[in-house]
């Protein structure tokens, strides 16, 4: 029992680090930025970022555009997945509604940043 109530404490603790980096995050980053504003600072301060489909599954029928990711922390790995990874996530909404699917438009415009967990390297 003792144990459980731990590992919360040290998940609470966790993700509380993660929200601080969020808050950050949303001093410099606002909605309405273009994806070219937010990526050029992202490099200017070589903040590593990489790009995915759809953070917010339910549009992804929908999107054309990449979500950023930027990685904040590690959590500890299931035994059927070789990563679990933390991420500020830039979520952007397309400006090219009718363009072609799976590309970063420098006009897209960010809607949101969220903290996003992702298990990856999963069998």
């Amino acid at each position: 029992m003792r144990y459980r109530l731990k590992l919360k404490q040290e998940q609470e603790k966790r993700e509380a680090a993660y929200q601080l980096v969020l808050d950050s995050y949303g001093q410099i980053f606002n909605a309405g930025m273009t994806r070219k504003e937010v990526e050029d600072h992202l490099r200017a301060k070589s903040i590593e970022f990489r790009q995915m489909c759809c953070v917010d599954t339910k549009e992804s029928s929908t999107r054309r555009s990449w979500d950023d990711l930027t990685k904040i922390g590690e959590e500890e790995v299931p035994w059927v997945c070789s990563e679990n990874n933390v991420y500020v996530a830039f979520q952007f909404a397309d400006h090219d509604e009718h363009g072609a699917r799976w590309q970063a438009d420098d006009l897209d415009t960010l809607k949101a940043l969220t903290i996003y967990h992702q298990l990856e390297g999963c069998v």
